[in-house]
């Protein structure tokens, strides 16, 4: 026989189950997913294609996978009466596996069992309106504002579930009535951490969570999270309220196709936001729900490879194509957008923080109540952060101080203007007056005034002609010039702007209307040379 004969007689499945895998997907997975050893802490866990043809490896060395005979390769070693190496060892194993002749080592794990088919029972975990136990823990563990939990429990999209009072978010099918499974959350106070979980038999796979406040048929966008939680803090920092006519909804910490075709069935004309996790398996899930909206398969996960201090993004389709980034270089926007498919979803990243919950408790430390200008602090942070950069420290220090009253102006509409030093000498300081405007999503500070403030005199002098000359010859105070800059011109009368590989130098001049700018003249390469050979 042949390794044709061979792989249409035996599935994969059928051979890691006879190594001592177990299936951890459910009953409805289309994907299957199998590991070898516990489920908290496996020793492999493998993933298998539709088709039962094709797998690959979560755990082991980057090429372990493709089709039957590359699955018994990389495991030779488990066969205790394979005598031979490389493909002459498979078709040994193959060989012997259909002759009946074959033996296994046995598993590394004593508590392995094969998998039963278990079935949802909803009544052993009780589902009931909220208790206060269950509220406390979303309040004080978790940082949801009492309103928001109201918001989510009036409408029964969170449940107290089982004897411990855990936060149980109903999963359905997309449209159906009947509850399939319950993402749980709760507080393990002997471990000190969070507990999750769903329940067993429970679906995953064609199931998530939906909280709608309209009709279906009214919602008008949907928003996709990796957990209820994330969608609630979400909810909350951007301050929607039971009038929205945006859905959102938990996948439960893995997407399937299913979930997707599903979704879309319900909400064939909405706007899609992904508001997955800021990191490289929330990275991967926005390239996948871009694929699954196509129609075209696709797995995506990240993982660290053996060897490696870094984690790793796979993208892996049914072909067997395994497209991988290091996940700190891994864009899923620059990604799609590369390969002409920005258009299907917008995505939504957090700032800084993982993900929606951590970003919640972050603003709650930082005693910013989360009332309509919570979305401009992501705002403002990415300015601050950006004015550091250039050095403009002091006027990075200003927009923190000065936040509430930013926030504030903006939400009213209205002009706040900032002032603070960029740039400072032992003799002179160069201070700024800028007016702070709210694009699209983005803060916009205008330089509106320069002065030199003298610190020998103790006067201050007009500097707006150095502000209107750099506006003319349109260079960016805050985008193409830094702290450093300024300081040599306040030190050797020079400022220095360098444009790729052009670079172009300004002096200062001195009027009766107080500092300004012009173009240095500058000698021509020709004029130099001559001079050096008189």
């Amino acid at each position: 026989m042949d390794f044709n004969d061979y792989r249409a007689k035996i599935t994969i499945a059928e051979m890691a189950e006879y190594l001592g895998y177990t299936k951890i997907s459910g009953p409805n997975a289309r994907y299957l997913e199998y590991a070898l050893g516990s489920r908290q802490m496996p020793e492999d866990k493998i993933i298998i294609y539709p088709n039962g043809k094709a797998y690959f490896s979560c755990k082991g060395n980057i090429n372990d996978k493709g089709d039957l005979t590359k699955f018994v390769l990389y495991r030779l070693n488990k066969f205790s009466n394979c005598t031979q190496t490389g493909y002459k060892g498979v078709n040994e194993v193959l060989s012997k596996y259909l002759g009946n002749d074959l033996k296994t080592v046995a598993p590394t794990k004593t508590n392995i069992t094969q998998s039963k088919s278990v079935i949802f029972n909803i009544n052993k975990y009780s589902p009931r309106p909220l208790t206060e136990t269950t509220a406390n823990y979303l309040n004080k563990k978790r940082y949801l504002s009492r309103k928001t939990i109201e918001d989510f429990s009036d409408r029964l999209f969170v449940y107290s579930v089982g004897s411990k009072d855990n936060a149980g978010f109903p999963f359905r099918k997309p449209g159906q009535m009947e509850i399939t499974n319950f993402e749980m959350r709760n507080y393990d106070p002997i471990q000190n951490i969070n507990f999750k979980g769903f329940c067993i038999g429970g679906d995953k796979s064609n199931s998530c969570w939906i909280a709608n406040f309209v009709p279906f048929d009214q919602v008008t966008d949907i928003y996709l999270f990796e957990s209820a939680i994330d969608a609630m803090s979400f909810y909350e920092i951007n301050h929607f309220n039971k009038n929205t006519t945006s859905a959102f909804i938990s996948i439960g910490g893995n997407i399937t196709q299913s979930q997707i075709i599903s979704i879309k069935s319900l909400f064939p004309n909405v706007k899609w936001n992904c508001c997955f996790d800021n990191d490289g398996a929330g990275n991967g899930f926005d390239v996948a729900t871009a694929y699954y909206l196509k129609g075209d398969d696709c797995k995506a996960f990240s993982r660290t490879i053996p060897g490696d201090n870094f984690r790793t993004v796979f993208i892996s389709f049914p072909n067997g194509q395994i497209q991988s980034w290091k996940e700190e270089e891994f864009s899923s926007q620059r990604y799609l957008s590369f390969m002409k498919m920005d258009n299907a979803i917008n995505i939504i990243k957090t700032p800084k923080y993982k993900d929606w919950n951590e970003l919640l408790r972050y603003y709650k430390h930082a005693g910013f109540n989360t009332g309509p200008g919570m979305k401009f602090i992501p705002a403002i942070e990415d300015t601050m952060s950006q004015l550091n950069l250039r050095g403009y420290h002091l006027l990075a220090d200003m927009f923190q101080q000065n936040s509430q009253e930013l926030i504030q102006s903006l939400i009213q509409r209205s002009t706040y203007c900032l002032s603070a030093p960029l740039a400072e000498t032992n003799a002179y300081k160069l201070i700024v007056d800028c007016n702070i405007f709210m694009g699209i999503d983005t803060l916009v500070p205008i330089p509106n005034n320069l002065y030199i403030f003298d610190k020998t005199t103790q006067k201050t002098t007009p500097a707006s002609a150095i502000n209107e000359y750099l506006k003319k010859e349109c260079i960016n105070i805050f985008r193409d010039l830094n702290a450093n800059d300024f300081k040599n011109l306040l030190e050797k009368q020079v400022l220095t702007y360098t444009k790729g590989n052009v670079e172009r130098s300004f002096e200062r001049i001195l009027s009766p209307t107080g500092w300004g700018l012009k173009e240095c003249s500058q000698l021509k390469k020709k004029d130099i040379n001559l001079g050096l050979e008189i």
